[in-house]
C-alpha cells in the first residue's frame, strides 16, 4: 500500500471496486429515503410520471428514473424564488448560497447547509492533495468569488496548506502573493497559466523565479493538451495538472494526480456517477474507452439533492487503476454535448477546435471564438468562422491561417475559415472561458 502521505483520506480514496460499490449504493439509497421525505421538486416530478422513490429498491429500479435537466431547476427557482422546490430545508438552516455562472442562460442559486459545506470541503481537499498540494503549499486566488469562499478556499483551508485570496484583476496583487508570502502553487483556469505568463513578461518577470511547483487548472478543457501542458510546465518550472467539479453539484468531483493519466473520481461517497449516451440516454459501464456524458446523483447532500443530473460534460474514461494507488477511474473532458455544432453530419465540440489550436503554442496563444450565424433547419453548414488569437511568437500569420485550416479539416472533419487577431485582443475569463459567440442578426465576418 502506498504511503499514507500519498493521500488525504486514504480510506475513500483507495476503496477495491466491491467495497466501492457497497459504500456508494449505501449512500444512494439512503440520500433517495431523505429525497423523498423532503424534497418537494422531485415529489412533484415523480408524482407526475407515477412513480415514488420508495419503489426504488435496486440500482436497475434507479436507473429507470428520469434524468433532472439544469432547465428544470432554473424554472423552478423562477416559480419559488430563491432556491426554487429543489431546496429540501427552510431557508433558516441553509448557511451560504452560490450562483452558478449564468453561461448557458439565467444564473441559478445553490444553496449549502453547514453540513454541506463541510462535505464539499472535503471533496476539494482530496482534490487538491491528489494534485499535489500539502500543508506546506501557499496558494493565492484569483478565480471568481463563489468558488473562492466554498469550495476553493476552504478546501485549502481544510487540508492544512494556507489560503491567500487575491481577487480577480488583481495582477500586481497576485504577484506579490509568490514574492513576498512565498506562494508556491496556482489554482486557475486552463487558459490563464498563459496569459498571467505574458503579464509576467511584460514586467520583466521570469515565470521560474515565481518558484510556483503546482498549477491545478478547472473551469474549461485545455490542461491535458500535451503540446499546452509542456508550454505552461516550461514556462512556469512546474507541474500542471486538471480537476473538474460542477455548481450544481459539487466544486470538486475529479482531480489529475502526477502521472497525468486523466482526473480520479475523488468523490466516493459524496456524489455518485453514472456516464450516459447523450442520444440514447443508456447507462454505459465505465471502463477504459468508454465515452458519454456524465450524469451526477448527490449522496451527502442537505440543502439541495438532486437525482440523476445530467452535466451536460462529455468525458472519455482514461483509466481504472493508478500506479498511485487511488481506486477513482480517471477521466477527460471532451466538451459540452450543449456546445456540440453538427456540421454536414460530423460532431465539433468547440473545446477540440481549442486543442488544435493550442498545440501551436507559442504561435497562438490558445484562445478561440466561433462565430456561428443562424442556424439552419439541417445543421450548420461549413465553413464555421473561428477567430483565434496570435500567440508570442505568431510568425507569418497568412501562413498560420492555413496551416490551423488545414489542422482543423484534417482531424476534426469539418472546414473552417479562420481569421488571426492580435495578441490580447479576444476576451479572458479568469472562470471559464467562452468559446462561441452566436452573433445570429450580426453581419458575418469578412473573408
Amino acid at each position: 500500500m502506498t504511503d499514507y502521505a500519498e493521500y488525504f483520506n486514504q480510506k475513500m480514496e483507495t476503496l477495491p471496486p466491491d467495497e466501492f460499490e457497497t459504500v456508494q449504493q449505501a449512500a444512494l439509497f439512503t440520500q433517495l429515503a431523505y429525497v423523498r421525505e423532503c424534497s418537494l421538486f422531485y415529489k412533484e416530478k415523480l408524482g407526475a410520471a407515477d412513480l415514488d422513490l420508495g419503489d426504488v429498491k435496486t440500482i436497475d429500479d434507479f436507473r429507470k428514473l428520469p434524468f433532472t435537466q439544469k432547465a428544470e431547476l432554473r424554472d423552478s427557482q423562477l416559480e419559488v424564488p430563491p432556491l426554487g422546490k429543489q431546496a429540501a430545508v427552510p431557508m433558516l438552516d441553509v448557511a451560504r448560497i452560490y450562483s452558478t455562472s449564468g453561461t448557458t442562460g439565467r444564473p441559478t442559486f445553490i444553496g449549502l447547509t453547514t453540513h454541506d459545506l463541510a462535505v464539499w470541503k472535503e471533496a476539494a481537499a482530496r482534490a487538491f492533495w491528489t494534485g499535489g498540494f500539502r500543508p506546506t503549499t501557499i496558494v493565492p486566488l484569483v478565480v471568481a468569488p463563489y468558488m473562492i469562499a466554498g469550495s476553493y478556499g476552504e478546501g485549502i483551508e481544510h487540508l492544512g496548506a494556507t489560503f491567500v485570496p487575491v481577487g480577480v484583476g488583481a495582477t500586481d496583487r497576485l504577484i506579490a502573493a509568490y514574492q513576498h508570502i512565498g506562494a508556491n502553487a496556482f489554482l486557475a483556469t486552463s487558459s490563464f497559466p498563459m496569459h498571467f505568463a505574458t503579464s509576467l513578461e511584460k514586467r520583466g518577470i521570469d515565470p521560474r523565479s515565481l518558484g510556483i511547483k503546482y498549477i491545478l487548472a478547472g473551469g474549461e478543457p485545455g490542461a491535458s493538451i500535451p503540446e499546452y501542458r509542456a508550454k505552461v510546465e516550461e514556462t512556469f518550472g512546474c507541474l500542471f495538472l486538471e480537476m473538474m467539479g460542477n455548481g450544481d453539484m459539487c466544486g470538486e468531483i475529479f482531480s489529475e494526480c502526477r502521472h497525468k493519466r486523466g482526473m480520479h473520481f475523488i468523490a466516493q461517497g459524496i456524489v455518485y456517477v453514472e456516464i450516459i449516451d447523450p442520444d440514447t440516454g443508456e447507462v454505459l459501464d465505465i471502463k477504459e474507452g468508454t465515452t458519454g456524458e456524465l450524469v451526477y446523483t448527490s449522496l451527502n447532500r442537505q440543502c439541495m439533492p438532486l437525482v440523476r443530473f445530467r452535466t451536460r460534460d462529455h468525458v472519455l474514461v482514461t483509466q481504472t487503476d493508478c500506479e498511485c494507488g487511488r481506486t477513482g477511474f480517471g477521466i477527460r473532458c471532451i466538451g459540452r454535448t450543449d456546445d456540440m455544432l453538427i456540421v454536414q453530419g460530423v460532431n465539433v465540440y468547440p473545446s477540440a477546435v481549442k486543442d488544435v489550436v493550442s498545440s501551436f503554442a507559442p504561435r497562438t496563444s490558445g484562445a478561440i471564438e466561433l462565430q456561428l450565424v443562424k442556424q439552419p433547419p439541417d445543421g450548420w453548414r461549413p465553413p464555421i468562422w473561428i477567430k483565434v488569437e496570435a500567440g508570442p511568437e505568431p510568425g507569418d500569420p497568412e501562413a498560420l491561417k492555413t496551416e490551423l485550416e488545414t489542422q482543423i479539416r484534417e482531424k476534426l472533419i469539418f472546414r473552417a475559415r479562420v481569421e488571426i487577431v492580435p495578441m490580447d485582443s479576444l476576451p479572458k475569463y479568469e472562470y471559464k472561458a467562452k468559446l462561441v459567440r452566436k452573433i445570429y442578426e450580426e453581419q458575418a465576418p469578412v473573408a
